[in-house]
């Protein structure tokens, strides 16, 4: 059995969307196991839900991971690739985000990023942690 690694990988939209950003050592993440969707429609004066199989609802997908510097305990490589991050990722845009299940087969969730990037307190100087969090079905 070959090795398999799976990618979260971010794409700009339209024809062809080109590759803006492969997440780095992910660690965790909130998507679901499946694509399979649901919305639920409560009502205004009563107790009880309907659920729509289906659906588009929105929701939250949460990626952390760690940023490592690619040189010799070098800060400037680590900040560097948060500036990376930071600039691949930008506030209120459009993007398809692409997380591989197997070497063949994939989810797409089309997302954007509406709350900043946040980073764990740390005084490494080799890796750090960041944490994305999109917004699926916003556009």
């Amino acid at each position: 059995m070959a090795d398999f690694t799976p990618k979260f990988k971010l794409y700009n939209t339209g024809v062809g969307g080109t590759l803006r950003y492969t997440f780095i050592a992910v660690q965790y993440t909130n998507a679901p196991q499946t694509t399979g969707k649901y919305v639920e429609i409560k009502g205004q004066r009563g107790i009880g839900s309907i659920i729509i199989d289906g659906g588009t609802d929105t929701w939250e997908l949460v990626i952390r991971g760690i940023l490592y510097n690619e040189g010799d305990d070098d800060y400037e490589d680590l900040t560097a690739n948060i500036d990376t991050l930071e600039a691949a990722v930008v506030y209120n845009t459009p993007y398809v985000l692409r997380i591989d299940k197997t070497s063949t087969t994939y989810y797409e969730y089309k997302v954007k990023r509406v709350k900043p990037i946040s980073y764990s307190e740390s005084f490494r100087t080799d890796m750090q942690e960041y944490e994305v969090r999109l917004l699926v079905n916003v556009w």
